[in-house]
C-alpha cells in the first residue's frame, strides 16, 4: 500500500510540474484564460489519474478475482474513466466556456506524467 501511495503522490507532484510548465507558455503566448484553461485539462487528467489509482487500489486489497472477474473489473474501470472524462470535458467546454485549445493541451501534459512516470518507475 506504501508503494502504490508513494507512486500516486509522485504522479500528481509530475503532473502538477508539467501543467506549471504547459499554463507558463499559454500564458506567455495566449494570457491569463489560456493558462487558466491549461489548469482545467490538468485537473481533468489528475482526476483520471486519481480514478485509475483509486480502482488499483481496491482490487488490490480485494479478494482474488477469476480471470472473467478481472476482465469484468478492467471493462468496468475503462468505462467509468471514460465515462469521467466526457463529463468533465462537456463541463468545461459547456459551463466553463474555458479554450478548447488550452483545455486539451492540459488534458495532455496531465496524461504526458502518466508516461512519463511509467517510463522512470524506479521501483
Amino acid at each position: 500500500m506504501a508503494h502504490l501511495a508513494r507512486s500516486a503522490r509522485r504522479l500528481v507532484v509530475l503532473q502538477l510540474l508539467l501543467l506549471a510548465v504547459t499554463s507558463a507558455v499559454f500564458f506567455v503566448y495566449y494570457g491569463g484564460f489560456q493558462a487558466a484553461s491549461v489548469w482545467g485539462g490538468g485537473v481533468i487528467a489528475m482526476t483520471h489519474s486519481l480514478l485509475l489509482h483509486w480502482r488499483r487500489s481496491c482490487a488490490d486489497r480485494g479478494r482474488a478475482l477469476s480471470g472473467t472477474q478481472s476482465l469484468r473489473l478492467l471493462y468496468r474501470t475503462a468505462l467509468e474513466r471514460f465515462a469521467l472524462v466526457v463529463l468533465l470535458f462537456a463541463l468545461a467546454l459547456g459551463v466553463l466556456k474555458l479554450d478548447p485549445l488550452a483545455l486539451i493541451a492540459g488534458f495532455i501534459a496531465g496524461q504526458m506524467a502518466l508516461l512519463v512516470n511509467g517510463i522512470y518507475k524506479t521501483e
